[in-house]
């Protein structure tokens, strides 16, 4: 704990559209931080109005963006806003739906205190585990478990790291914003930790199963069951996933093949079975040539129109 106390450690959550699980997540990320900022990406929901003014109440720092910028924008401006106001040594990064563990700051402190201590270059520690799934790991060295390609809820940064290689990519907007970072960090020669202990529970995105003519399919006894995506999240999944690979290619191919291939195993569920697969292909499609013509931020209203038209 003293080592702990010599540190001045913050935390970013980024907030759009919340319900009341941000209360109780805000509190338990407060109490193991010095500082606390939320930042509301210009939610459309009235309801949301009512659970920031109650954080604002707690005495939590509430920024509002002046548009939808996406989560990189809104977690850049929350860094921004700590790096001016209270200077902390290290920054914590977490979505709305994000409750970590008791501990999840001094443990992640503990595992970048023994990194260093051993001569790593640490750029951020990443959680260990999401809802009890276990971050996949690409080895370890000196007992230290390196992140394949972590959430970026839970990111334990070094401002020192933001100094090195710059904030999230807002070009990004959402998705892939996570995988930018880390590819943009070993880019630069420094490890990607998880954090023993780093446990956070996670609210998990839609899941539906995989059937044929109305059957369940199954695999190995257990029914096959695939995380759905919207044609919109769809569009920023191929559009930002391809100019990652564009980006990379050259500087970590290995780690990128590896990527691809997971990524390209869900998509093959959710093109076969998802409900929606035309709209799917039709975003996937729109995001592959937007990504060739180097476009960035949001998605276009006419394209957003065009999915709900089908």
């Amino acid at each position: 704990m003293t080592e702990r106390r010599q540190r001045r450690i913050a935390a970013v959550i980024a907030a759009f559209n919340p319900d009341d699980d941000l209360l109780a997540n805000a509190a338990a990320i407060r109490a193991q931080v010095d500082e606390l900022v939320v930042v509301d990406d210009c939610s459309a929901d009235p309801a949301a109005a009512g659970i920031l003014a109650r954080l604002q109440q707690q005495g939590v720092m509430v920024l509002a963006m002046p548009r939808n910028s996406g989560i990189a924008a809104a977690l850049n401006r929350g860094v921004e806003e700590l790096e001016a106001t209270t200077a902390p040594e290290f920054i914590l990064t977490f979505d709305q739906d994000s409750l970590p563990v008791a501990g999840y700051v001094d443990n992640a402190l503990a595992s970048y205190l023994l990194a260093t201590a051993a001569g790593r270059r640490v750029g951020f520690v990443s959680a260990e585990s999401f809802s009890g799934h276990r971050v996949p790991a690409l080895g370890k060295t000196d007992g230290l478990a390196e992140a394949f390609d972590p959430m970026q809820s839970g990111f334990f940064i070094p401002v020192s790291t933001f100094a090195a290689i710059g904030r999230f990519d807002s070009g990004f907007f959402i998705d892939c914003v996570d995988s930018e970072f880390t590819a943009r960090v070993r880019a630069a020669g420094y490890s990607v930790l998880i954090g023993a202990g780093c446990a956070v529970d996670h609210r998990l995105g839609a899941r539906l199963p995989a059937t044929v003519f109305g059957r369940p399919l199954r695999l190995k006894g257990s029914a096959l069951s695939f995380n759905y995506y919207s044609p919109f999240r769809m569009y920023y999944i191929v559009r930002n996933g391809t100019t990652l690979i564009r980006r990379y290619w050259r500087r970590n191919p290995s780690w990128l093949l590896r990527r691809l291939v997971e990524e390209s195993k869900a998509q093959l569920l959710r093109f076969a079975f998802s409900p929606d697969r035309g709209s799917l292909a039709i975003a996937a499609w729109h995001g592959f040539r937007d990504s060739s013509r180097g476009r960035e931020g949001q998605i276009s209203n006419e394209l957003v129109n065009r999915f709900r038209a089908r």
